[in-house]
């Protein structure tokens, strides 16, 4: 229930959630600009609040993540120029930075707990489709409220927000009634924090997460391709913003159905497939996705391309951190989860501004084959020996 409120409130925007800025004046470079703020945001706070959910809790943690959300949708809804939306993505680099690793720290420390550390990769391939099932159902009811909003296109594309904040404050209270939290085995002091902090961060960039950590900086560039430019692809092929955001809803829809459907697959896979073979497969099939968008000539065969991206774009996540899981204890388990993220997110926002640029300067195809080619880099490394080497202890 959980994650299935976390992830429908973040399905609402991902059709308005780029369509929204360019709606009201901004370009792709500045929307590159803009969401840059988040991945600032997230490169300051990312460790720290890992190591926060490390010594006081992942429940306050994670709780305390909704709060931030409520604020960046409310910041949204009142932006207007490249300023303001930055302010807006900043705090979700907040919502961001506490959200990234609490929850699913809090499942995998429970997996522990009873003696099924082993079905870990599956049980995260699993979740992945929640997950993406509920992305589906909020893109889905997204896209059928901006095709049936008697509105003009601007308030039409700021009410999924409203609806947002909604699902947020309900995720809220769920938490507080549904999250088990678990005694910590010393108070919640600073430092109780600053000792985490310091271990958790030398345990994440030690040898062994290194390559893991190099290659979600690659991820992080390739899926801020995926976000930022499938909208402007589309909106080449649609007649205004708001067409695009209607379609692009229905295509999410199916796009997280997708995911869904590989998500269940993998987690059938990963009881006997070692995550480190699995994971590198999943990367170069969404390369190719993203290759498929770059030459499309046409409506439909960049929705296939993004389609193809996320049928495994959230097993490779399982597959990921089921690996990263492998090499670190509970004392630092959301800590390592915050370092992955970190990288996966101040990447993603660098990754965005660059993309932009090109996308502007040559073409939104050009910025997709550099998106592809990253992708393609990240699955090596975790291909590497060195990459996979825990999956295969």
């Amino acid at each position: 229930m959980l994650l299935a409120l976390r992830w429908f409130a973040t399905g609402l925007l991902m059709p308005v959630s780029l369509l929204l800025p360019l709606e009201r004046g901004l370009t792709v470079a500045d929307v590159g600009i803009a969401m840059a703020a988040q991945g600032i945001v997230v490169i300051v706070l990312e460790v720290p609040s890992g190591a926060l959910a490390d010594s006081w809790g992942r429940r306050p943690v994670f709780i305390t993540s909704a709060v931030a959300a409520i604020a960046a949708y409310a910041l949204t809804l009142g932006a207007q120029s490249v300023l303001a939306f930055a302010l807006a993505w900043a705090v979700m680099g907040v919502f961001r930075a506490l959200d990234s690793g609490a929850l699913e720290s809090w499942f995998v420390d429970a997996e522990h707990a009873r003696g099924a550390a082993t079905e870990v990769p599956s049980a995260l391939a699993a979740a992945g489709g929640v997950i993406s099932a509920a992305i589906a159902l909020g893109s889905l009811a997204s896209a059928g409220l901006l095709f049936v909003a008697p509105w003009s296109v601007g308030v039409s594309l700021a009410v999924p927000y409203v609806l947002a904040i909604g699902v947020v404050v309900v995720q809220v209270v769920a938490a507080r009634l549904l999250m088990e939290q678990v005694p910590r085995t010393e108070p919640p002091t600073a430092s109780a924090w600053r000792r985490a902090l310091g271990t958790g961060v030398r345990v994440a960039f030690g040898r062994r997460l290194r390559l893991l950590t190099a290659a979600m900086l690659l991820c992080g560039v390739a899926v801020a391709g995926l976000e930022l430019l499938m909208p402007v692809r589309l909106a080449e092929f649609s007649a205004d913003a708001s067409a695009a955001g209607s379609v692009l809803g229905v295509v999410s829809s199916v796009a997280w159905g997708l995911a869904a459907l590989g998500a269940t697959v993998a987690s059938r896979v990963l009881r006997d497939v070692s995550p480190g073979v699995v994971a590198p497969v999943l990367a170069a099939t969404e390369a190719l996705g993203l290759a498929v968008m770059a030459i499309a000539g046409g409506p439909v065969a960049l929705v296939a391309g993004f389609w193809l991206c996320y049928l495994v774009h959230m097993s490779f996540g399982a597959a990921y951190n089921a690996l990263v899981h492998d090499r670190v204890t509970e004392a630092h388990r959301a800590t390592a989860l915050s370092v992955t993220s970190m990288a996966f997110l101040g990447s993603g926002a660098a990754g965005g501004v660059a993309l932009g640029v090109v996308a502007d300067r040559a073409s939104a195809s050009a910025a997709l084959w550099l998106a592809a080619a990253a992708l393609l880099v990240a699955g090596a490394l975790v291909a590497s020996p060195a990459g996979s080497r825990a999956a295969q202890r």
